[in-house]
């Protein structure tokens, strides 16, 4: 009995810890308008990208119940418009550079904070996949009532997959650049995860698990760094990733649970040969969270009109770090696409 008045006692402990650091995490202070700009800055001059600082005109769209952070990069008002999704726990001004380069190729590019990112409204990193598809099409129509009916989408990392999403749900696409690409139906998605052998016993039960994640134990906190081994992902732009997640006032360093149980529950709009937007797939040789065999896979399940860019040389974060290396396709690409 004492034993298990103790192992009581520990548990209810752990849980105490485990909610008063999600409260934590999911509160974070989101800064000033001026401690942002400051710190967009400071990030972009440390880099070498000092230059554009301020190249971009932020608006803030106000959807009801969420306000999301957006940044245009513009061109002239008739050209065709891009919207771009940041990656799992950052904000759409880490990707300055391909915006940017990208809207000197002839677009004009909306980039955004989803909720509970960067500048955006919300809970820091408490959303799910099908709330992100959400935002992105929220921004995609402002996109096309600003600027143009021609629209596409792209996104790095989540993004990526946010941007494949898209395609499945929005016939207004013209065409998504995914860089990285997720299935919902494959058999191994607990791959991109850092510890598969421990995710992949609960993929059967992630239904029943739903009652659960929508209660207000979805909005437990899990440490990005317990999930992805960042630290693998060698990059130019952030160095030390463990100290960005600590030190960044913009990052969200730990997501809910019900952001984990969206990524491999949440079904595409339509089965992934059903996708009739045209879609190009980015993948990073050195790309230690997805792996090649599995994007080649869901990548050789679409019948629309598709381009594979591979670069093999890369690591994870190629539209932060080699961004030279895929404008001039991405966009003589994306030119064809949407010229049409």
């Amino acid at each position: 009995m004492k034993r298990m008045a103790r192992t009581g006692v520990t548990a209810a402990a752990g849980m105490a810890g485990w909610m008063a650091y999600s409260c934590a995490k999911m509160n974070k202070r989101v800064p000033s308008e001026e401690e942002a700009r400051a710190y967009a800055k400071s990030l972009l001059e440390r880099v070498g990208l000092g230059e554009l600082y301020d190249t971009w005109a932020e608006e803030r769209l106000d959807l009801g119940d969420r306000e999301l952070a957006l940044y245009h990069f513009k061109n002239d008002p008739g050209d065709p418009v891009m919207v771009f999704v940041p990656g799992t726990s950052v904000y759409a001004l880490l990707y300055t550079e391909y915006m940017y380069k990208l809207s000197k190729q002839g677009f004009n590019v909306v980039g955004f904070d989803p909720r509970g990112h960067g500048m955006s409204s919300g809970k820091r990193g408490v959303y799910t996949l099908g709330r992100l598809v959400e935002d992105a099409l929220a921004v995609i129509d402002h996109a096309v009532a600003t600027y143009s009916d021609r629209v596409a989408v792209s996104g790095s990392s989540q993004g990526g997959m946010v941007s494949f999403y898209c395609a499945a749900a929005e016939p207004r696409l013209r065409a998504a650049v995914c860089h990285n690409v997720i299935a919902p139906d494959e058999p191994d998605n607990e791959r991109m995860t850092r510890w598969p052998g421990l995710f992949r016993p609960l993929i059967p039960y992630l239904p029943a698990l739903q009652p659960v994640v929508d209660s207000p134990l979805g909005e437990l906190m899990t440490p990005v760094s317990l999930y992805l081994d960042l630290k693998a992902e060698t990059s130019r732009l952030i160095p030390d990733v463990g100290r960005f997640l600590k030190e960044d006032p913009l990052v969200a360093s730990a997501v809910s649970v019900s952001a984990l149980h969206s990524l491999a529950s949440t079904p595409l709009a339509v089965k992934v040969e059903e996708i009739e937007t045209p879609v190009m797939v980015i993948h990073a040789g050195r790309d230690n969270i997805f792996p090649e065999d599995y994007v080649r896979r869901v990548y050789g399940r679409l019948t629309c009109e598709k381009e594979f860019l591979y670069m093999p040389d890369a690591p994870h974060l190629v539209m932060t770090d080699h961004v030279d290396d895929i404008i001039p396709t991405v966009s003589s690409w994306l030119k064809e696409m949407m010229g049409r």
